[in-house]
């Protein structure tokens, strides 16, 4: 969580030193989507004004002192004019029975994954799959998660649930 508030922070500076404000608008909506082989709901549409972003997947994973997290998978796409970075453009949050989940940072090795994609910068146009893991409160209640614009005046959520049982 204090790497996003970090994260916010320096992306606040950048806006204002170069002037820049993202705002957005649209409304939520769901369907039923699957993903990773799990019931799950996702809204229609994606697109969260200049970027877009899809709630791929889940996967069950252990940190480096055993415990359980989940590793959500996300495809962003930037349809901004300025390269940005998973980072700087979405507030993305996990759930479960409505408390938040905590950023999971070293894994262990077993689980295959890798953080990098969420600082890299993309072009306009380029997509990029990112994982982002949380720790887990349990390994037996659905987590949702949503994502949101970081910055912008819209309330549209991006949202999918996904069953981890």
């Amino acid at each position: 969580m204090k790497k996003k508030i970090l994260w916010a922070i320096l992306a606040v500076v950048i806006l204002v030193v170069f002037g820049a404000v993202a705002l957005g608008s649209g409304e939520d909506s769901s369907s039923d989507d699957q993903g990773s082989g799990t019931a799950s709901t996702q809204s229609n549409d994606s697109n969260l004004a200049s970027y877009k972003v899809d709630i791929l997947s889940c996967r069950l994973a252990k940190d480096y002192s055993g415990k359980d997290v989940v590793i959500v998978k996300y495809k962003f796409t930037n349809n901004d004019e300025k390269p940005t970075s998973f980072m700087l453009a979405f507030d993305d949050n996990v759930y479960q029975n409505g408390v938040g989940l905590n950023g999971a940072y070293i894994l262990a090795d077993s689980a295959d994954y890798s953080s990098d994609n969420q600082t890299k910068e993309i072009k306009k146009g380029a997509s990029l799959e990112v994982e982002v893991a949380y720790e887990l409160n349990d390994t037996s209640t659905d987590i949702e998660v949503e994502v949101s614009e970081l910055f912008s005046l819209s309330d549209k959520v991006v949202k999918k649930t996904f069953s981890i049982k």
